[in-house]
């Protein structure tokens, strides 16, 4: 693990996932996902709290100008929410950073694709415990574990493949559990059958590879 600063070790790694599961298991797994859909609108958030995360990261400018270039602190531009069952915001939290911004302190825009990245609390800094290039779409809780599991679509452009994937606190991180569904532009399918561990697998290492996951 990494700790956040500075923001170019922060968004240099990602990595993506997906893939679709087996049944019945991985049919029932992502049917329990709550789904979720960041728009990424309004002016303020609507606590303090958010404002001083994104301060502390350093990644947006809370005052803007007109020949100010770098992303304003907004819910136009970042989204802040939890991960874990108990504890407080501050200490672990979920950054979505929207599409194609201009974070604070970078050399340069984000690519245009969402970042996902985990934080948590460690010795008083805030640590880089998940990364991902794509789209957080689902949440699901769990309790023996203690943090909601997360499920991302990942898109390899490379592949022109859509994939989703499933990943799960550790204890420490969040790590690559499987992949549910995948499109490669006929629409989505499952993965089963013998073959079903070696290509979840083969895709996972793909998607590291192009540092779609970090």
């Amino acid at each position: 693990m990494k700790y956040i600063l500075p923001l170019l070790t922060l968004l240099g790694v990602l990595v993506a996932c997906s893939a679709e599961e087996d049944e019945p298991i991985e049919k029932e797994a992502e049917e329990y996902f709550e789904g979720i859909a960041t728009t990424f609108e309004g002016k303020k958030f609507k606590s303090n709290a958010y404002n001083d995360l994104l301060e502390e990261l350093g990644v947006c400018e809370f005052e803007t100008s007109d020949s100010s270039y770098y992303a304003a602190c907004s819910p136009e531009n970042f989204k802040i929410s939890k991960f874990k069952n108990e504890g407080n915001l501050e200490d672990a939290f979920i950054l979505e950073m929207k599409a194609g911004i201009f974070p604070k302190n970078a050399e340069a825009p984000l690519p245009p694709v969402r970042h996902v990245i985990i934080f948590e609390r460690e010795g008083g800094k805030l640590v880089r415990v998940g990364g991902f290039r794509g789209n957080l779409i689902g949440k699901r809780a769990n309790a023996k574990s203690g943090a909601d599991d997360l499920l991302l679509a990942l898109y390899d452009t490379d592949d022109e493949t859509l994939f989703h994937c499933v990943f799960k606190w550790n204890g420490g991180k969040y790590e690559f559990h499987s992949i549910e569904r995948m499109d490669y532009g006929d629409g989505f399918r499952t993965i089963k059958g013998e073959d079903k561990l070696e290509t979840t697998q083969q895709i996972f290492q793909q998607l590291r590879d192009k540092s779609l996951i970090f």
